[in-house]
């Protein structure tokens, strides 16, 4: 029985992290998207194999930045329902 009440337990609290992930608005994520996208798309008009590998992988590295910086900044959690252990 107690093993029974370890794995549950230990379930709650895995659910519980994952559905309190931070997650970034979705506007924010279609912009990041377009401002990526744009930037590889300048990165093909370079004509050296160095410097266009270099200008992708700045490319995604902001990418990144910004999906991180905007996570950091919104998180969101998940909706309790009001019950009568909740109520001041």
């Amino acid at each position: 029985m107690s093993k029974v009440l370890v794995v549950v337990g230990a379930l709650a609290l895995v659910a519980g992290v994952a559905i309190a992930k931070p997650k970034c608005p979705k506007q924010c994520t279609q912009e990041f998207a377009a401002t990526k996208k744009s930037c590889l798309t300048s990165c093909k008009a370079l004509t050296d194999k160095a410097a266009k590998k270099a200008c992708k992988k700045s490319c995604v590295a902001d990418f990144k930045a910004s999906k991180v910086a905007c996570k950091a900044a919104a998180p969101t959690f998940p909706a309790c329902s009001p019950s009568g252990a909740f109520v001041d």
